[in-house]
């Protein structure tokens, strides 16, 4: 009897289940017809206004609308369980299964569809005009194939990539104050060897190719070898310094090198810092090394505590170091930055013609430089000037000729100061005034850059409408189009662009009217050349011969009166504009 009623019971249950389940999906189905209409519409909006930042927004949003309409989908298509609770599996299915790698990382399929690929694609297509050449570039990126194979934007990838490169690039910021050490003369010994092996390489060019290989061989190769099977080293006693060394009179002074004023002082404080940290860091990995060295077979607990103390100082070590190349690639990162921008200087106003007499000027100097190095420079001794200049270059940065150039520098503005004041107590103010205005003008007349200026004709045609049932002609608009009886505006009934006064016209950007003539505008009083020349169809207009205002008349003969019920006449205007050279190019700012 219990049997029979729980198996009763059953189909009432199992029935429930699935009108709420039907109930549940129909308002899911419901949502996400909601979501698609929402997702339309806004595509809409960003058809009609496109480069807003309401696109922009809606451009932002419907990305993530599609991405979860991407996912519901995905799961919609899953495959249901069946009564025991196991998955019902097609065929389709089974066989991709069975194609599948082994493991995750035996094959890594790119993903192509991530979400900021397809916001960036978005407010490609609605933010960027399609005629301007950088969006073809922008387009080429987004699909080039060898970038969809790897993996998308990922602030945790990049938050990631960023923190293990800065604790990687210790050599590199170690080589970063080596070579400002061996320049400052911080270690003679050093900058002497630099400058010996720069000369080497000024007289045997193919030493460039040897130096990297040298490199390899006795500073990766060997010292590899050696720490893998360590040689017997003596123990040597250390012993106090005597005397003075060879040449400690050229080397001993209290001055600093002029490079280091030069330099900026955060460097010379984080080497400072660098140096300090490595010492300390150092001195207790040897104080550490040492005293484990003493431990004896009886002083197991001894061992173990020293064990734990070379941990933690390797630990400190590399959080120290880790803090201390965070900061070094922030000033990197900070130099870099200022480079780029003295470059974008550079490109953009000193050779980009911004100032157009210095960028002249530049332009020859570089021209005349140009042709001697191709026709002279097989003539002159290279290897000494390199030679020579370095070597004077290095001189220069020595701490002892550091008084040597401020004194000098002194000098000049010294003599610059008398030079002003014996010319003050000999010219008169006015002779002074006349003397610069004179060299003022000479400056100027030395590079001429005044370019007559571009000319170039702009038209546009006055329209006028009348009705087929009356005689008088009143005005329409002036447009850029003919607006003839093909035209696809006319046909569609809709307005041709334009406005409807002539103040209101503007030239084409980058050029300008004559602001003596403001609306001073051309009548073309020959419309037949005109027609002629464009190879415009002439069948579709009629031109009176008795008038002489250039007007251009509709023909409308053969033509059924109910489909057309006004007819149109224009005229064309014109005049012209001049440029006189667009503004200088400007950095993008991101």
């Amino acid at each position: 009897m219990d049997n029979n009623i729980d198996q009763s019971s059953a189909p009432l249950q199992r029935s429930s289940s699935i009108s709420s389940s039907t109930s549940s999906s129909s308002y899911r189905d419901f949502a996400f017809d909601l979501l698609n209409k929402a997702v339309v519409k806004g595509n809409k909006v960003v058809e009609s206004k496109p480069g807003s930042k309401r696109a922009f927004a809606i451009n932002t949003a419907s990305s993530l609308f599609e991405k979860g309409v991407e996912k519901y989908s995905a799961s919609s298509s899953n495959p249901r369980h069946g009564r025991n609770g196991s998955i019902e599996l097609t065929d389709e299915q089974i066989s991709h299964i069975e194609s599948m790698a082994d493991s995750a990382d035996a094959e890594k399929r790119p993903k192509s569809n991530h979400f900021a690929d397809k916001l960036i694609e978005k407010l490609l297509k609605s933010m960027l005009p399609p005629d301007i050449p950088e969006r073809e570039v922008f387009e080429k990126r987004l699909n080039d194939p060898e970038r969809n194979k790897r993996p998308g934007l990922s602030i945790t990838i990049l938050t990631s990539n960023v923190k293990q490169l800065a604790g990687k690039m210790t050599e590199f910021f170690a080589l970063q104050y080596e070579v400002l050490n061996i320049i400052a003369w911080k270690q003679p010994s050093k900058t002497i060897s630099a400058l010996v092996l720069y000369t080497a390489v000024c007289v045997w060019p193919h030493l460039v190719l040897a130096y990297p290989l040298l490199f390899i061989l006795f500073g990766i190769l060997i010292p590899g070898y050696v720490y893998r099977h360590p040689m017997r080293n003596p123990q040597l006693v250390k012993v106090k310094k005597r005397g003075q060394s060879l040449f400690g009179f050229l080397f001993d002074t209290p001055e600093t090198s002029i490079v280091e004023d030069l330099i900026n002082d955060d460097y010379l404080r984080e080497d400072a810092e660098v140096a300090s940290s490595t010492y300390s860091i150092s001195d207790e990995m040897s104080e550490t090394a040492i005293s484990a060295s003493q431990v004896t077979t009886s002083e197991q607990d001894s061992t173990a505590e020293n064990g734990g103390k070379q941990e933690r100082a390797k630990h400190r070590k590399s959080q120290m170091a880790l803090l201390i190349n965070l900061r070094d690639f922030q000033n990197l990162t900070t130099d870099v930055l200022q480079a780029v921008n003295q470059g974008e200087k550079f490109y953009y106003e000193t050779a980009g013609f911004k100032d157009e007499r210095l960028s002249t000027f530049i332009f020859y100097g570089v021209l005349i430089a140009t042709f001697a190095l191709l026709f002279v420079g097989r003539f002159v001794p290279w290897r000494l000037i390199f030679i020579q200049a370095g070597w004077v270059g290095a001189i220069l940065c020595h701490p002892k000729c550091k008084q040597f150039i401020v004194e000098s520098h002194k000098a000049r503005k010294v003599n610059a100061a008398v030079q002003k004041v014996k010319e003050a107590d000999s010219v008169p103010e006015i002779v002074i005034d006349e003397i610069d205005r004179a060299l003022q003008q000479f400056d100027r007349n030395d590079i001429i850059v005044d370019d007559n200026p571009e000319v170039r004709i702009v038209e546009i045609y006055e329209l006028q409408i009348k009705s087929i049932l009356k005689q008088s002609w009143s005005f329409y608009r002036y447009s850029t189009t003919i607006y003839d009886k093909n035209n696809k505006a006319r046909i569609a009934g809709k307005r041709p662009s334009g406005v409807d006064h002539l103040s209101k016209v503007y030239p084409p950007n980058d050029w300008k009217f004559d602001f003596g003539l403001v609306n001073k505008w051309n009548l073309d009083t020959e419309p037949e050349k005109f027609l002629r020349d464009r190879s415009l169809n002439q069948s579709l207009f009629i031109i009176k011969k008795e008038e002489k205002d250039g007007w251009i008349y509709d023909n409308m003969e053969d033509v059924v009166h109910s489909d057309i019920i006004y007819e149109f006449r224009r005229r064309r205007l014109y005049r012209e504009c001049y440029r006189y050279g667009r503004p200088p190019k400007q950095p993008s700012n991101y």
